[in-house]
């Protein structure tokens, strides 16, 4: 059964839209707040909810693996594919992050420019991912006007570097103001394809060596705060670029918040860059280091850049992908990023040795979609929190869940609540209880198999 119910007291109108282990996502009829409390339940206070940063979206990565599979499925899967990702027929995904040359999850190893000695970019070229990548992300723009666009290489030219390889070793000094203008060009190129790249990292987890598997390039602070402070952002200003230059794009551990800290601390370095870039491979717990830093750079954009399904590890469920992107969001992040957008089945195509899985997995004999759990929790969120909504700190009871709180520019509140069936107190349900303008809602939640819920309410 489907339909909202609207309060008679206060005229409060609320939706519920619910996902099981039983039950796909559904919306529920569900009865208004009235005037009595619960004394037994600390209730969530809407009204005292303080209001932090703002929210951009959820976004997925459009890698060269991802989009040679979509470009590969018959024509009316993928429109449809599409419409469920891009729209809020689906999750609504709001961003896009595309890979600058080759990733672990790319059909080859590639740069754009493999001529060595060419500082000046003359053989540059964007032509192979003119062939798939490009047009779909064309395609996804054209469902979601305003769709974020930001990009990170995993390598610059191996040519560029200490090894001489794409995979491992670090930027040369004297390569420096080339790197600059390769990803310069890169944006510029992406512009005359009519996909504005708002947002530039300068590599993909600065601080992973991955042993000869696949590209990585090795920042130390220094290095990274050289090339965006001396090179990249004066690149960006001459070219009269716009595009925010993000650091670091990689995890708040204990050494990578010092790693920040370092980085920030440069002279020049924090008035050239327009956000710290995170993953979140570590335990949900670290998302709370990210905290101290935002509450001292509090104009920095924070953004979670990557972190996705995997083939193997089953744990990674509804509820284990609530901890993690509710705390990244809930201690600075504005946005949260999945890995690769879609693979197949074994997680490939791939140039390395992990075992990601797609944000949706599409069949390599049939072209049939598989929604990952990470999936239907973005589902609970996309099309309903809008761009510019502030992520709220809420207080009271969450009875053994895990839940954020949204506030839509226009006043309207959701709630998302994530649970993982488990029953308490001699066999009873979680639930909650809400606060709202005086008035009081309980919400009853599944007993004995995992749920999402989304209350929406204004």
């Amino acid at each position: 059964m489907t339909g909202s119910y609207v309060a008679a007291e206060g005229g409060e109108t609320l939706r519920l839209f619910q996902t099981t282990e039983l039950r796909d996502f559904r919306e529920i009829a569900t009865p208004g707040f009235a005037p009595h409390p619960y004394p037994a339940v600390e209730a969530l206070d809407i009204d005292a909810a303080v209001a932090k940063h703002p929210f951009l979206g959820l976004g997925a990565s459009l890698t060269d693996a991802s989009a040679w599979i979509l470009a590969h499925m018959p024509t009316e899967k993928r429109a449809r594919l599409l419409r469920q990702l891009f729209t809020a027929e689906g999750c609504n995904l709001g961003a896009i992050r595309l890979n600058i040359g080759a990733s672990d999850y790319s059909t080859a190893l590639y740069s754009y420019d493999d001529t060595p000695g060419d500082t000046a970019m003359e053989r540059f070229s964007l032509a192979r991912d003119d062939e798939h990548l490009f047009p779909m992300a064309r395609a996804a723009a054209d469902l979601h006007p305003g769709l974020f666009f930001f990009a990170s290489p995993w390598s610059p030219p191996g040519w560029m570097k200490t090894s001489g390889l794409m995979i491992g070793g670090t930027l040369r000094d004297d390569c420096r103001p080339a790197f600059a203008r390769y990803l310069l060009k890169y944006v510029q190129g992406c512009a005359e394809r009519g996909i504005a790249v708002a947002a530039v990292s300068p590599q993909n987890e600065t601080m992973c060596d991955t042993e000869g598997q696949y590209p990585c390039c090795v920042y130390s602070p220094e290095q990274e705060g050289a090339l965006v402070r001396d090179h990249l952002a004066p690149a960006f200003r001459k070219a009269g670029i716009d595009a925010e230059i993000w650091v670091h794009d990689h995890n708040p551990d204990a050494e990578g918040v010092a790693r920040v800290g370092d980085l920030l601390a440069m002279p020049g370095v924090e008035k050239s860059i327009g956000g710290i870039a995170w993953h979140c491979y570590g335990p949900p717990e670290e998302a709370a280091n990210m905290a101290p830093l935002k509450a001292k750079h509090p104009q920095l954009r924070f953004v979670h850049t990557e972190n996705g399904p995997h083939v193997v590890l089953a744990d990674r469920t509804e509820w284990w992908w609530a901890a993690k992107v509710f705390g990244m969001l809930q201690n600075g992040c504005e946005l949260f990023t999945s890995w690769n957008l879609c693979l197949d089945e074994l997680g490939t195509p791939a140039t390395g040795a992990h075992l990601c899985g797609g944000f949706v997995v599409v069949d390599s004999d049939t072209a049939e979609v598989t929604f990952s759990p990470q999936y239907r929790l973005f589902r609970h969120i996309g099309p309903f929190v809008k761009r510019g909504a502030r992520v709220m700190e809420v207080s009271g009871s969450r009875d053994g869940t895990r839940l954020i709180l949204f506030r839509n520019p226009d006043g309207e509140y959701i709630l998302v609540v994530a649970c993982d069936g488990t029953l308490v107190r001699d066999i009873q349900r979680r639930r909650l209880v809400i606060k709202y303008k005086g008035l009081y809602k309980t919400l009853p939640l599944p007993g004995g198999q995992w749920s999402v819920s989304t209350l929406v309410f204004k």
